[in-house]
């Protein structure tokens, strides 16, 4: 999942720049600068992790270089610039969340979640969100379907804010060859969080 992650950025970072022409005013430059480098930072790390902390410190520079190339995008657009948020629970790879949306998997209860505008605006016309899907065995299924194999790596992703409890509230009953669905509802929402 590393790989795919730091190869998925890589290829977005392609077609940002490929979009720039001319002079690029000096934030927009220092927000690209700071996306190619941390991408650098995730390609020189992948090969190379041996531990829970080497997995934390791939993803801080992921999501660090994410929402960089978000700021970069909003720049070139002349759009506001993006909240610095927790990252889009559906994938990652969508890059910060944009606001909280209320969700109900196909197996489990309705949760609060933070999603990209994109999959916010899917879920608000009853469309299915972008779910980060990964092999396994000979099918492809929602990333938290897996359960065990991915969980620290989806976690890490929401560790740094008040999203990990939500995450966690999420977590898997592993059944099976180490499948896993929806945990139970654990009751009365929660108060909304402060995200990062």
């Amino acid at each position: 999942m590393a790989d795919e992650d730091v190869i998925q950025f890589g290829e977005e970072l392609a077609r940002f720049g490929d979009m720039l022409t001319g002079e690029l005013d000096t934030e927009l430059r220092h927000d690209y600068q700071s996306a190619l480098d941390a991408y650098e930072s995730a390609r020189r790390m992948v090969d190379k992790l041996t531990s829970a902390d080497s997995v934390s410190t791939l993803i801080d520079t992921l999501t660090a270089g994410r929402y960089s190339l978000a700021c970069a995008r909003a720049r070139l657009t002349g759009a506001p610039l993006p909240e610095r948020r927790t990252p889009c629970f559906f994938n990652p790879q969508h890059g910060p969340s944009s606001t909280d949306v209320v969700w109900t998997p196909a197996y489990g209860p309705t949760r609060r979640v933070p999603a990209c505008a994109q999959d916010a605006a899917r879920i608000s016309a009853g469309e299915d969100p972008a779910i980060r899907m990964v092999r396994y065995g000979e099918q492809q299924v929602p990333a938290w379907e897996v359960g065990a194999p991915n969980e620290s790596y989806l976690t890490g992703f929401f560790t740094a804010s008040g999203a990990r409890a939500q995450i966690m509230e999420l977590k898997m009953r592993l059944k099976g060859e180490g499948r896993g669905q929806w945990g139970t509802d654990l009751g009365e929402p929660k108060p909304r969080r402060a995200y990062d």
